[in-house]
Parts: C-alpha cells; structure tokens; sequence
C-alpha cells in the first residue's frame, strides 16, 4: 500500500480549518477546471475526517489482514439482505444495499465522506480518549468530480456520480459475484432497469470490458500493494507492456476500462434516512478484489475469470502530474479538546450528527453530567 504524502498544512483550531479552505492557495490545485465547473465552482469538494492520520483512505471489506483470508464479501451480503428482509427489501438494487449495510455497520466496499468540512474535522477530533495520545489527526479534502473524470470505465466527464450511473452499478455489483462471467451477467441484468442512465454502445463497451478482457495476473494480489498508473502492465496487440493508464489517445481500449473498474468512483447517494442528510454525507465506491491466495495463477500470463486487486485513491493521485485529487491537512493531537469544544458551542455535536434516540441520549447525559475538578479549564 502505499505511504500516505506529507500534509499540505497544519491546522490548529476550527478557524484555521475554515480559512484553509477559504483563503490562500491550499485549493488551487484542487478546485475544478473552469469547463468542468458546470455552475457551482466548489460542488464536489468533499471531506473526511481520520482519527489518526496514518489511517489509509480505504473502505472496512478492502483492508486486508497479513496472514489471512480477504472477507467473503458475497457470503458477508447474502447473509445480511437474508437476516434483515425489512431494510432491504428483495430487488433492492445493490448499491442502496451497500449504503444500508454502511448504514448499519457492516462491512462494505463504501468509504464515507461528507460535503461539509465541519462535519468531517467532528469525526477527526470526535473520540476524547485520543486526546491524550501522540497521534495527530487528519482532514482529507476530495475533488470528487476529478477522480471521477480519471476513473470512470463509462464517460469521461468531470461530474459527480449518482446511483443510477452505469459505473456505480457495475461497481455495486461486485457485492453478489465471485468471478467476471457471473460479474458481467449480474452487471447486464442490472442495465435492463428503466431508470439506468446511458446509451446502449456504452453499456455494451463496459460489459465486453468486464466479460470478455482478460487482465494481467499481475493486476492479481492477496494483499495490498502500490500500484504504478504511470507504468502499469496492460495486455497490449505486441503482448503485455508497461502502459500509461491516463493516456487520452487510448482512454476506451477494453484492457484500461477492466482496470478503471478496480478504481473507486465518487458518488453522491440518495438521502433517504435522517442521518445521511444530517451528515450530508456522500461516498466513494471501490472497485476490485483481493483474492485469498495467488497460486493459482503461477505461470500464467492472463487471466480470463479473476477480478482485479483494488487500486486506492493514493495511486490515483501519485499518478497525476500537474493536478491532484486529494489533500490532507493535520491535526495535531494536542489540539483535538480543544477544536472539540468550538465545534460544540456552534452545534456540530454527535447529537446533531446522529438522530437515533441512543445518540441523543448519550449526548444528553454528557452534557449534564458535572465535569471533574479542572476539566474543561483552558
């Protein structure tokens, strides 16, 4: 995996956070491009929050751990649409299974954002019993409709995406198949929904890239690993040779859609529980798989059935030149009490993040409950 870049700044206290987003040149590289822009300049600036900042921008299922199996996501799926038939009702479509899932704590190839920025320094600062640690916090910022314009395997446009777009439901699909063939049949069946955006010679594109690509058994791995966008091995007429993904003359060749499909996408959802609304919350959907063991591919060259590892966001951003997708900006760990409290005296409060009864009543007993001798004080 690889290693997280050094910090575009440090901020200190709510003020800091807000004036690095509204002053100086932390943006510039970040902000869309004018003929992307398509009105509101900022919309798809998008924020998350790490408690840590060695933490890594990767959803639960796609952390895999040294010495054991990858998670059976399908089983995991099954299981829970199975337990709980009332949230999620039989021919729900899989990306809204996916958001109830995260909803509800479950493992998922979903990583949460949100578009406001207070919102996410919250859940940096959120947890009281770090503040007296040596790790220092994060606030990531996304240009969401960037990632989407490098990653799409559908249109190549800088907008952000909707849960009826042809690259979340190709994605979202990944949660009930094992291999490409199932993977591509899944993906097929789902286009035939009437509210599935796109014309027919792009779908038909997409689905020969998932089916009928066979992709480099070095795209296959049991753990995560850097991936080099700049140089990877792409199945070419002359055989496979180290290829620039990001190569606009070539942007539609079946071999790069296989491989944007193991890249996330940004998505916004819909807001259909209190919760995401009151966060305003939005997601990146992560493609690929890791599989439990590589063996089976020694000495082969492709692989007709395998779905690729996941290629995270870092790599993305590592292999762009003179645009960037990410930023982050610190949060030392001395600091969080404090950024804590101004954020509570201006109502961004776990109360104010979670409308479930156990959140408000645990908001409650904290704020009348008495605070210890010299707690509090400045």
């Amino acid at each position: 995996m690889r290693e997280i870049p050094a910090e575009s700044k440090t901020i200190e206290s709510v003020a800091q956070a807000i004036d690095a987003l509204t002053r100086g040149k932390l943006l510039d590289a970040l902000a869309p491009e004018a003929s992307a822009r398509r009105g509101d300049a900022r919309f798809g600036l998008w924020f998350r929050g790490h408690e840590r900042a060695s933490y890594q921008l990767v959803p639960s299922l796609l952390r895999p751990t040294p010495g054991r199996a990858p998670m059976d996501e399908v089983s995991l799926t099954r299981h829970f649409r199975a337990l709980n038939p009332d949230a999620v009702p039989a021919g729900t479509p899989d990306f809204a299974a996916l958001v109830t899932m995260q909803h509800y704590l479950a493992p998922t190839r979903l990583l949460d954002w949100t578009e406001n920025l207070l919102v996410a320094l919250f859940f940096a600062v959120r947890d009281p019993r770090l503040d007296d640690g040596d790790e220092d916090a994060a606030l990531w910022i996304l240009n969401a409709r960037r990632l989407n314009y490098q990653s799409s395997a559908y249109r190549r446009v800088s907008e952000v995406l909707y849960a009826n777009d042809v690259d979340v439901v190709a994605r979202a699909a990944l949660c009930r198949v094992r291999n490409r063939d199932e993977w591509r049949d899944g993906v097929a069946r789902s286009l035939q929904a009437p509210d599935i955006d796109g014309e027919h010679y792009r779908h038909a594109r997409l689905l020969a890239a998932i089916g009928d690509t066979p992709i480099p058994v070095s795209q296959i791995a049991s753990e995560a690993q850097a991936v080099d966008l700049r140089a990877v091995p792409l199945n070419t007429p002359r055989g496979i040779k180290p290829s620039k993904l990001f190569d606009e003359h070539n942007w539609a060749s079946a071999e790069r859609l296989a491989l944007r499909l193991s890249m996330p996408v940004a998505v916004f959802p819909p807001r259909a529980n209190p919760r995401i609304r009151n966060q305003s919350g939005t997601f990146t959907l992560h493609g690929g798989r890791y599989v439990a063991d590589t063996k089976a591919w020694e000495g082969k060259t492709l692989s007709p059935t395998a779905i690729g590892a996941p290629i995270d966001l870092l790599d993305i951003d590592a292999a762009l030149r003179r645009t960037r997708i990410l930023k982050w900006l610190r949060i030392p760990a001395a600091k969080r009490a404090g950024i804590r409290r101004d954020l509570a005296l201006i109502g961004i409060t776990e109360a104010a993040l979670f409308p479930e009864l156990d959140y408000q009543s645990r908001q409650l007993a904290e704020r009348w409950t008495p605070p210890r001798e010299g707690e509090g004080d400045d």
